[in-house]
């Protein structure tokens, strides 16, 4: 059996104050991009959980390892002696703000309560996910998402005619414990960008002005970030351009995929071969 797991960005990041837990309280907007991880499992009778990774030589296929976490949570759910051996072909970059571990283990959860039959309910693997990390419980359903609490409470948006975005993410981290230690140093809110208007599939439209509050943070550290955030705004047709979650990635958007393309190759241009950049469409509900 097989399953996507896609990336995310958050089109708006708002944050409240420390939790008693540790965790600042915060208002966002996920939703998809159509870029996405593999994950392919083989059911085993011996009882373990395994994992082979492919094309990231630098994640950990160990205990660590969200995917190999989320697989060893959901087995207290099935008979004895149910194993599995995961694939998971990696092209969302690590330390992105994309979600890519938290999408991974989402998809590894939906996966294997197929592939073992599990009667368990959605609740119990929301609960499970929300152990896992903050932004697995958004992967867990299709739509965009309004997200609150530590980002696991969520407020589903199904949209339609949804615009394209260019991802540029500078080859480097942005680790999300340090972007937010940074923050709590200096307190504040981003600055918004211009409204943006998505379609919702009831006919109403969604307005967003969308700002990030960890942008001064994470830019005063990486100024590449800033650099790339400011040239993707300053692109003809630009509906917005922020930094995606804690970094390193910024994203623009553009409304049709001409631009877009036309935009990311200018983009490989001028930010040269270390870059990673993507063109994809933001995507809501099932794929």
């Amino acid at each position: 059996m097989t399953i996507r797991a896609y990336a995310k960005i958050n089109l708006d990041l708002r944050l409240g104050q420390r939790r008693p837990d540790g965790f600042h309280s915060i208002d966002t907007f996920f939703i998809r991009v159509d870029l996405f991880d593999t994950i392919k499992a083989r059911a085993t009778q011996d009882g373990n959980c395994t994992l082979s990774i492919l094309g990231d030589a630098h994640l950990s296929a160990g205990s660590d390892n969200l995917v190999l976490r989320a697989a060893r949570a959901l087995q207290k759910f099935a008979k004895h002696g149910a194993g599995v051996h995961l694939d998971l072909e990696k092209k969302i970059p690590q330390g992105a703000g994309l979600g890519g571990g938290s999408s991974d283990a989402a998809s590894t959860l939906t996966l294997l309560r197929k592939l073992w039959s599990l009667t368990c309910t959605d609740e119990q693997v929301a609960t499970l996910g929300a152990e896992l990390g903050s932004d697995v419980p958004f992967f867990l359903q299709p739509y965009a998402s309004r997200g609150t609490g530590r980002g696991e409470i969520l407020h589903p948006s199904p949209m339609k005619d949804l615009p394209w975005a260019v991802l540029i993410h500078p080859g480097f981290p942005s680790p999300t414990a340090s972007a937010y230690a940074a923050y709590a140093q200096s307190p504040k809110e981003g600055v918004e960008g211009p409204e943006l208007t998505l379609k919702q599939e009831n006919g109403m439209n969604l307005i967003l002005r969308p700002r990030n509050d960890l942008e001064e943070a994470v830019e005063k550290k990486f100024i590449w970030i800033q650099s790339a955030r400011e040239w993707l705004q300053s692109q003809p047709g630009a509906l917005a351009a922020r930094m995606s979650g804690s970094g390193s990635t910024v994203f623009g958007l553009w409304p049709t995929k001409q631009e877009a393309e036309q935009v990311a190759s200018r983009a490989k241009t001028h930010f040269g071969s270390e870059a990673w950049i993507q063109a994809a469409q933001l995507i809501c509900g099932a794929k």
